[in-house]
């Protein structure tokens, strides 16, 4: 009898049992993992980061024309430290002194449009091309003005080398305007633009230079044939 009512018992306990295990809460039980969710947190976190705003693109590469200003501006440099170096040999004191003024500047203009070229991945800056039959005849023209100009001294070096300065200083005024125009990056531009005020001293030195030179060679008691 005792037997039988432990059985009974046992009977009616095993389904609350049971009830009591199923009443667990939903918030003890571990979520599965969301792969969605990490999914697109690697996404996230893989992603490029965007270029700093503001800043110029320097890997651009540079438009044809802008090549073509740079070739001419290297150029232009190279022939002024050249003639400056030359005047510094056969020139008077006072033309000396503006050679040295002229080599020095035009030596610190092409440290700058070089290290321009190869921030905007120009290995070399190539050669001054000609483009039409003018170009060429001016080319050739310089080639046997400077020639002429390495034949001759003292006052007479002057005299060539002061009309050389004021002719093509005035050109390259003209044509560094049309350069600032039509170079499409800004950096150059503003290169460029830096570079007009030196080409502008050395035109007005230049200029005063002649004047001076023309006025120290007229001696006062100098007349004309016809007021003898």
């Amino acid at each position: 009898m005792m037997i039988r009512a432990l059985a009974i018992v046992t009977a009616l306990a095993l389904p609350t049992a049971a009830l009591a295990q199923d009443k667990t809460p939903p918030a003890a039980k571990t979520p599965p993992a969301d792969k969605t969710t990490d999914k697109t947190n690697e996404k996230t976190t893989n992603a490029p980061t965007d270029k700093t705003p503001g800043k110029t693109d320097k890997s651009a590469k540079l438009s044809d024309g802008d090549v073509k200003i740079m070739a001419h501006l290297h150029h232009v440099n190279q022939m002024e430290i050249d003639m400056g170096k030359l005047a510094q040999k056969s020139g008077t004191a006072a033309i000396k002194s503006y050679a040295e003024a002229l080599v020095n500047d035009h030596q610190s203009n092409d440290k700058e449009l070089t290290a321009f070229a190869k921030a905007h991945k120009v290995a070399m800056i190539p050669a001054d091309k000609p483009e039409g039959d003018a170009d060429r005849q001016e080319a050739k023209e310089m080639t046997t003005q400077v020639a002429h100009l390495k034949t001759l001294k003292a006052a007479e070096f002057d005299k060539e080398f002061l009309n050389m300065m004021v002719a093509g200083h005035d050109k390259e005024l003209a044509k560094i305007d049309v350069a600032i125009g039509g170079a499409s990056d800004s950096d150059l531009q503003t290169l460029l633009k830096s570079t007009k005020p030196v080409l502008q001293r050395h035109s007005d030195q230049a200029h005063d230079l002649q004047k001076n030179s023309q006025a120290s060679n007229e001696k006062p008691g100098d007349k004309l044939p016809s007021q003898r």
